[in-house]
């Protein structure tokens, strides 16, 4: 058979069939292991396609592993997350995706692999939403790989994702805060509070420091570097036992400079006095989270409009913030009141009406 450099030559040695083929001025001959030439063939196209595509030859391809990925990016984060990001994704990476990937070529990356890694994950414990988390850093990093040039990944396996209940439940009443507050150690009640009434996250609240606290206007300042969503915001100082506490809080600082510290060192870690005071106060099961969600379904029973709530709350998003307004009992059973009012109201005023209806006497 001749020469043809565009579409590979079949050649046969023996009984065994070849296929000779050219990349970038170099040949190369592979067996098809078959004495038929239609296996030839078949071998012939496969490798043409390979090789249209770019997989033929591709040196960042044919070297490039999962765990050189992973590097590329944490290189990445580093240079555009957060600092508090790109820590977490190191942990999750080095703890948990570079041992199970990082020797692997992208290419071996198949499905039913990424499946194996959350049957793993979850046999130790963890929940699905946790391995769709992880699993969406390699894809974040395979998506890196194939916007390389020359690319570095050519096909991205499907990610078996599993669909998420996160539908938040857990809050405050009324009375399980006052019996919680009581409980907390006086060094937590000032962080507890301000989470309570303003729903700032946590992270934000501990970074706060005492310049950021106006006394005159009765508002904190939280500077964009350390809000979750990189924009500055104010919230209110609210009368009562916030206003109250954060002044405890400035008259037992010691000179230290965050907000909310314990005898003058500022506060870190602290689960283990809440999970003492949450028993103690009859909600064993309280999340430190849930005083964000209450505080964003007090502010609507308030009647505070919804975009003076996201401004406070932090939410940048309207669809984040309504799931976070908690519907309970207390608001099945308002509205049936409301009901009830108005059917009585309507029925009132069709008495009414009637009874100033004139009666023909002939009738």
């Amino acid at each position: 058979m001749g020469r043809h450099y565009g579409v590979g030559t079949l050649r046969k040695r023996g009984n065994i069939w070849y296929v000779s083929y050219w990349v970038d001025g170099k040949q190369y001959q592979k067996s098809s292991h078959s004495s038929d030439v239609r296996d030839a063939r078949r071998l012939r196209d496969e490798i043409l396609g390979r090789k249209v595509r770019g997989e033929v030859g591709n040196v960042a391809v044919e070297r490039t592993t999962c765990g050189q990925l992973l590097d590329d990016l944490l290189e990445h984060a580093e240079a555009n997350a957060k600092g508090s990001t790109a820590k977490i994704w190191r942990l999750v990476i080095e703890s948990n995706l570079r041992p199970f990937f990082g020797h692997l070529k992208p290419a071996a990356l198949t499905t039913e692999k990424l499946k194996d890694y959350r049957r793993k994950r979850t046999a130790e414990g963890r929940s699905e939403a946790t391995c769709n988390r992880e699993l969406s850093l390699l894809r974040i990093a395979l998506n890196l790989g194939r916007k390389c040039t020359p690319p570095k990944v050519l096909n991205m396996p499907f990610f078996p994702m599993v669909a998420e209940t996160n539908a938040r439940q857990g809050f405050l009443t009324d009375d399980q805060y006052f019996r919680l507050r009581d409980a907390l150690p006086d060094y937590l009640k000032p962080l507890f509070v301000t989470a309570y009434f303003t729903g700032i996250r946590l992270g934000e609240l501990l970074a706060i420091e005492w310049d950021q606290v106006d006394w005159r206007q009765e508002f904190i300042t939280l500077r964009a570097g350390e809000t979750k969503t990189g924009h500055t915001r104010a919230v209110p100082i609210f009368d009562g036992d916030m206003k109250s506490w954060l002044a405890w809080s400035r008259d037992n600082a010691d000179g230290c400079q965050r907000v909310f510290h314990r005898d003058g060192v500022p506060i870190k870690e602290f689960r283990g006095a809440w999970k003492t005071a949450c028993r103690t106060a009859g909600v064993p099961e309280l999340k430190f989270h849930d005083l964000r969600r209450t505080a964003v379904r007090n502010l609507r029973r308030a009647g505070v409009p919804q975009v003076v709530r996201m401004r406070i709350s932090g939410h940048r998003t309207d669809s984040m913030e309504r799931r976070y307004n908690i519907v309970d009992i207390d608001d099945i059973k308002s509205a049936k009141e409301m009901v009830r009012r108005h059917a009585a109201s309507s029925e009132d005023d069709r008495r009414q009406d009637s009874a100033l209806i004139p009666v023909d006497p002939a009738v």
